[in-house]
């Protein structure tokens, strides 16, 4: 354990986190904002530097310990660096790293794609979520000829500018940050979800596609409306407009054909990514044959240097392969883990009046601080993300590490010692905390 100079105010040591706050002071002098993305700078009392992971734990510079429920916002599905990837990935390390031509797991993690995604004949790899979707698109704009596309209100679908409108925890409908070309958006209709109304109020013979997180894990893990996915399904049909469902979350981790294996409907396009690299950057779309044939036939050119790349398509066959062999352990497993977070949330609530709330759904959760429920986009602008970037910062220092936003993800890895220990570690914060919004936090 570090030494013990000095306090935060709450017993826990200044220099705890000592290594972190050099390494984050680093970085900032060459490495704007001193991390590489948006989601990590939030952290507090700073972004820690990570030195490595196995299973469901990581370790940062400081030698500190935690239980990981950021598993790199979603990859880690088969927990910190999973032994059956590892040696998939070292095999092809042997046999070379790129090649500027297809690769040996490029057909094998298509067949699987087909084989466990319902929605899926034909895939297209990329290497992001937000590359998968902006291709995804693209076909669905050229298998239609119809330019305008549809989405919801606090979902999101990746950082280019034509589609981070309307993005969750932020009000109104315009960009998500600044620099983004305000044209870049000029196609796209915002919709309130889970409203069937108002989506067959905008779907007209000029909409190619209709968007959506089918479970909205972004936006506050908010489920679908019993019937709702299946009502936009007819809609989207009769208009024909195409159904794309954004899987980049769910795919994989809520069931092993995603949300659409949940909830049982088919899009005509999914993307996948996050779970189908175990960690690796590899993203997917996939659809029916019809209307991938766009790509088939080469009238859509799917470009990427490293798309399907070796390192990455043995990662992905490798643990979709897993998941696929255990998916009768798998995924009740996965369900049972989010209930003791959410259960350990409600007693908080009700054994010491801490205005948190959860929402969850297999293998994905999310928190926050409000004194009602948060059933959607709009209550989520009610609750109070600075308190709850606030008890995040308190349950790392209890060796709990969560992003600071929300968000909670399980993996196979997290063992029932694991699920107890962040359970007492979020009561624990409840009964040192009298008032979320004060400065004891």
């Amino acid at each position: 354990m570090p030494g013990t100079a000095g306090s935060r105010g709450n017993g826990v040591p200044v220099d705890r986190y000592v290594a972190s706050h050099a390494s984050y002071a680093r970085a900032g002098r060459s490495l704007a904002r001193g991390v590489s993305s948006a989601m990590k700078a939030t952290q507090a009392p700073v972004p820690i530097t990570v030195s490595r992971g196995a299973g469901s734990r990581i370790w940062d510079v400081d030698g500190n310990e935690y239980v990981d429920f950021a598993l790199s916002f979603g990859p880690m599905l088969l927990g910190q660096s999973p032994d059956v990837v590892k040696d998939a990935v070292r095999g092809q390390l042997d046999r070379g790293i790129g090649f500027g031509a297809g690769n040996q797991h490029e057909a094998p993690l298509a067949e699987l794609l087909c084989e466990v995604v319902p929605s899926a004949e034909l895939v297209i790899f990329s290497n992001t979520g937000t590359e998968a979707v902006q291709a995804a698109l693209r076909v669905a704009r050229a298998a239609t000829r119809r330019s305008r596309v549809v989405k919801f209100r606090g979902h999101y679908h990746g950082w280019l500018d034509s589609m981070h409108v309307a993005v969750p925890g932020l009000p109104g409908d315009g960009p998500g940050t600044a620099g983004q070309d305000p044209l870049a958006a000029r196609q796209v209709t915002i919709c309130p979800w889970n409203d069937t109304r108002a989506l067959a109020a905008v779907l007209a013979d000029d909409v190619a596609a209709v968007i959506m997180e089918p479970l909205n894990i972004n936006g506050g893990c908010f489920a679908p409306e019993p019937g709702y996915l299946e009502e936009v399904r007819r809609l989207t049909r009769e208009a024909g407009a195409l159904l794309i469902f954004d899987e980049v979350i769910t795919g994989f981790r809520v069931a092993l054909g995603g949300a659409q294996e949940l909830f049982g409907v088919v899009p005509d396009l999914t993307v996948l990514g996050k779970a189908l690299g175990s960690g690796f950057p590899i993203s997917a779309v996939c659809g029916s044959r019809d209307v991938m044939s766009v790509v088939a036939t080469g009238t859509v050119a799917h470009m990427g240097n490293f798309n399907g790349s070796p390192l990455a398509a043995a990662a992905g066959l490798a643990g979709v392969s897993h998941l696929r062999e255990h998916r009768e352990e798998v995924y009740p497993r996965l369900e049972s883990a989010m209930k003791v977070i959410a259960g350990a949330f409600e007693r908080a609530n009700s054994e010491h009046g801490l205005p948190v709330r959860f929402n969850h759904t297999v293998g994905a959760g999310f928190g926050f601080v409000a004194e009602r429920p948060v059933r959607g986009h709009g209550d989520r602008l009610l609750s109070d993300a600075q308190a709850y970037g606030r008890f995040a910062a308190r349950l790392l220092d209890k060796g709990v590490f969560v992003p600071a936003r929300g968000l909670w993800y399980v993996s196979t890895e997290h063992s029932a010692e694991d699920l107890a220990r962040a359970a007492e570690a979020v009561l624990a914060v409840a009964a040192e905390c009298t008032d979320m919004s004060g400065d004891d936090l």
